[in-house]
């Protein structure tokens, strides 16, 4: 069974409280694991914080509570996608976890 979320879809998953945005790639993806985040209603302002925006679904991504979700074992439903902007502006929040100096 191949996955068919995208990066940039937000799903709704069995057994878990709030929506998630798909951060993992699509490649990632078709494994049936998805690397995702939470999305609530409401946050403290962080960086690590963004507002998305789609019609069905408006929220905070927390960016800094990925989880890898496997979604073979799942249930999912897709309820929103957001923008190619926005994908590139949180993954680059997200890489900015992991970046170090030397």
């Amino acid at each position: 069974m191949v996955s068919s979320v995208k990066q940039g879809d937000i799903i709704e998953l069995s057994r878990e409280e709030f929506p998630a945005l798909v951060l993992s790639k699509d490649f990632f993806n078709e494994s049936g694991l998805a690397i995702v985040c939470p999305v609530v209603q409401k946050a403290g302002r962080d960086a690590l914080h963004v507002l998305v925006e789609t019609d069905q679904t408006v929220g905070i991504a927390l960016c800094e509570q990925l989880k890898t979700m496997d979604l073979h074992k799942r249930y999912y439903r897709t309820i929103g996608r957001i923008s190619f902007s926005s994908i590139q502006e949180i993954t680059d929040i997200v890489q900015s976890i992991f970046d170090y100096y030397p």
